[in-house]
């Protein structure tokens, strides 16, 4: 940890140096340690350290951006020297928004001492009483526990002096059992409150199993998808169609289509970066407050989110969801909540007449047709086709492609139980997501053998 006195101060000295008429620092760094394991033995152990400082420097309606990966005050200076230069050199940008003023947050709410403090004895010693529990029952244990603690740090020329810092834990467990996989996965702000043993638990449950799994024609069916699933097709939508870059350029879904019905009216998806269920970041990368924003709400194309330039091109003040200066994606949603129904998990599966159970998504492309929503991807450990209300067998690979909008319009049931998703080891955000029952999902291949 580099701690907020100095990394607010070195921001702030910077800023003060400079001569552009406009400065902004943002600088996000973290140090991240991820043991992978299979065949009762860790087989790498990674500790990784990480700081990235953006200068972005404005020169009447000209701007640059430099980066640098160190607090050193001579690679400081040197980034501010090479993006006053890019800036002499930049075309101009009209409309040029005005930075944003006086934001002084600081919030350390995110961090538990006890992630980061955790040692490899202790992470060695949990993952030897996980393995004794699987080979009791004749499976093996593969996969990976990872802890971190994360800095973000922005001043700028306007007054503005943010930090926040957060640590994160989070496991991914595959068991194998015969011919069988089992997955869970589970992401905590406290290391000590990462229950391991209920994630074996459900992954166990996936796999242990005496039926070999079984090949389905593909076609259309019932599907119950459980929140890591939900959370993949859900992250992809908000990467395709929330953002307001996507909206300008015409790719995305909500573009001709604010203010209409677009999936079932069950559904709401909000998007949150200040709800503690979620991996909660109080402000962007432009020092901005992260504001809830409706996507949709009751089945209608409600919103999208904005930083500082796109919400001055649509006269929208920005929601806090400024990327990195550097980042050529434009804004993002990256705290996605999907409204809770009333069901359980349980109860889906029993209202399923025919259909299947997936526990996850795996290689996800969104990208064939993002006006549409079209996707495709692989059924993954643990999916099981369900008759009649019950779990009958295990199945191989299947291949969907899909438009995500089209079955969101035949939600048949919600479950009230919804599972914080993410990966602490990326920066991708998080997802909090309940079990969904979809009357119709479209399998395009399938897998002959496994």
């Amino acid at each position: 940890m580099i701690g907020q006195a100095r990394l607010l101060e070195e921001l702030a000295k910077l800023v003060k140096r400079s001569p552009a008429d406009a400065t902004s620092v943002c600088a996000r760094g973290g140090t991240y340690r991820v043991s992978r394991f299979a065949y009762e033995a860790i087989h790498q152990d990674l500790v990784q350290e990480s700081l990235t400082v953006s200068v972005r420097v404005v020169v009447g309606k000209r701007v640059g951006v430099a980066l640098t990966n160190t607090l050193e005050r001579a690679a400081l200076h040197r980034s501010l020297r090479a993006a006053l230069e890019i800036a002499r050199h930049a075309p101009a940008t009209t409309p040029l928004p005005p930075l944003p003023r006086g934001h002084r947050i600081q919030s350390t709410a995110g961090y538990a001492p006890q992630t980061p403090s955790a040692s490899a004895t202790q992470t060695v010693r949990e993952l030897k009483r996980l393995f004794h529990v699987c080979r009791g029952v004749g499976a093996q244990l593969a996969g990976s526990l990872a802890t971190g603690e994360e800095e973000l740090a922005v001043a700028n020329s306007s007054g503005v002096s943010c930090y926040h810092a957060s640590t994160t834990a989070g496991a991914k467990f595959v068991t194998l059992y015969r011919r069988l996989a089992g997955y869970a996965s589970g992401v905590h702000r406290n290391l000590g409150c990462l229950d391991l043993d209920s994630l074996l638990e459900r992954a166990l449950k996936q796999c242990l199993h005496r039926q070999d799994p079984v090949t389905l024609p593909v076609g259309t069916y019932e599907v119950v998808l459980e929140p890591e699933a939900v959370a993949e097709l859900m992250t992809w939508l908000g990467y395709i169609a929330f953002g307001a870059k996507s909206f300008q350029e015409k790719t995305s879904f909500l573009a001709g289509r604010m203010g209409e019905q677009v999936v079932a009216r069950s559904l709401t998806l909000m998007d949150d970066g200040q709800n503690p269920e979620g991996l909660a970041i109080p402000f962007d990368c432009e020092g901005v407050p992260k504001q809830p924003v409706a996507l949709i709400d009751h089945g209608t194309a409600a919103g999208m989110v904005y930083d500082t330039a796109y919400g001055l091109l649509y006269g929208h003040p920005s929601t806090g969801h400024a990327s990195s200066p550097d980042d050529a994606e434009g804004p993002l949603p990256s705290h996605l909540f999907l409204t809770a129904g009333s069901s359980t998990r349980e109860e889906l599966i029993r209202s399923c007449r025919r259909g299947l159970l997936i526990p996850r998504f795996h290689y996800v492309n969104g990208l064939l047709n993002p006006r549409e929503a079209l996707m495709t991807g692989l059924t993954r450990e643990g999916a099981f086709v369900i008759e009649d209300g019950k779990l009958k067998a295990p199945i191989t690979t299947m291949r969907f492609t899909q438009s995500l909008l089209e079955a969101l319009k035949h939600v048949r049931g919600i479950s009230r139980e919804r599972r914080l998703v993410a990966d602490p080891t990326t920066d991708a955000g998080c997802a909090v997501m309940p079990t969904l029952h979809l009357a119709k999902f479209r399998f395009t291949g399938r897998s002959e053998a496994e």
